[in-house]
C-alpha cells in the first residue's frame, strides 16, 4: 500500500511538473504577443502625435499667413495727397507670374496699426517723422515667395515690414519667413467689373481694387490644389457702379 502510494505521488508530482513548464511557456508566448502588440500600439500613437502636431503646427503657420494678408489687404490706403510718394498699392511679377496671378503684393496700410493723428494728417512721412516719431506714416508691407533680400536655406512665403513707409516699395525694412509651406502665391484683383493680374499705383490710377483674390500652394498638400480666399479692400471707392479704368493701372 504504501509502495502504491509513494508511486502515486511521484506521477502527481511529475503531472505537476510538466502542466507547470507547460503553463510557463503559454505564459511566455502570450507575453511576447502582448509586448509586441503593446510596442506597436505606442509606436503607432507616438507616430499619430507627431503627424498630429506636424498638422496642427502647419494649420497655424498658414492661418497666421492668412491673417496677416487679410489685415494688410483691409488696411490698405493711399496719401490723399497725390504728390505724396509714400503710399501705394502694388501688385507686380517678380518670376513672371503664374496661372494664379501676380507673384507680388506690395501695399501701405494701417496694420498693425497707425495713430489717429498720423491717419488724419497730411504732413509727408518727414514731417510725421519729425513731429510724431518713428510710429508715423503708413507701414509698408510686401508679400512674396522670392525674398527680397538674402534669405539663406530659407524657402516659402516671406513678408517684409518696414515701418514707416519711405517710399520705395522694392526694399528696406524687416523680412521674416512668414510661412515656410507656400511654394507658389498668386493675387489678383477686382476692378469693379473683372479680375486684373497687375495693379500699380505708382504708374496708374491712384485707387485701390475693390477687392483681392488670394492664391497659394502648399508644400504639404500633394494634390497641389491651390487655396483661395478674396479680401475686400476696406478703403476702396471701386464697385460696379465706379470701377476703375484697366487701362490706367498699368
Amino acid at each position: 500500500m504504501r509502495i502504491k502510494n509513494s508511486q502515486i505521488k511521484r506521477d502527481l508530482r511529475k503531472r505537476s511538473a510538466g502542466f507547470t513548464l507547460l503553463e510557463l511557456l503559454i505564459v511566455l508566448v502570450m507575453t511576447v504577443i502582448l509586448s509586441a502588440g503593446i510596442a506597436f500600439a505606442y509606436s503607432a500613437t507616438l507616430n499619430m502625435q507627431r503627424l498630429e502636431e506636424q498638422r496642427k503646427t502647419t494649420h497655424d503657420q498658414t492661418s497666421q499667413m492668412e491673417h496677416e494678408l487679410t489685415e494688410a489687404i483691409e488696411g490698405a490706403q493711399l496719401s490723399s495727397i497725390t504728390t505724396d510718394t509714400t503710399s501705394y498699392f502694388q501688385g507686380t511679377d517678380d518670376a513672371g507670374g503664374s496661372d494664379l496671378g501676380c507673384d507680388r503684393l506690395t501695399v501701405t496700410t494701417t496694420y498693425p496699426g497707425v495713430p489717429i493723428q498720423s491717419l488724419y494728417s497730411t504732413d509727408d512721412y518727414i514731417t510725421q517723422q519729425t513731429n510724431i516719431g518713428p510710429v508715423g506714416g503708413l507701414t509698408e508691407m510686401s508679400f512674396g515667395t522670392n525674398p527680397v533680400g538674402s534669405a539663406g536655406t530659407h524657402v516659402g512665403l516671406f513678408e517684409r515690414i518696414q515701418h514707416p513707409s519711405d517710399g520705395d516699395p522694392t526694399q528696406g525694412g524687416n523680412e521674416i519667413d512668414l510661412d515656410s509651406d507656400v511654394t507658389q502665391m498668386g493675387f489678383q484683383f477686382w476692378d469693379g467689373t473683372e479680375w486684373d493680374n497687375e495693379w500699380d499705383t505708382t504708374t496708374g490710377t491712384r485707387r485701390l481694387p475693390q477687392a483681392v483674390q488670394v492664391s497659394y500652394r502648399l508644400k504639404s498638400d500633394t494634390t497641389n490644389t491651390p487655396h483661395i480666399f478674396v479680401v475686400v479692400v476696406l478703403t476702396s471707392d471701386c464697385n460696379a457702379n465706379n470701377p476703375v479704368d484697366a487701362s490706367g493701372i498699368t
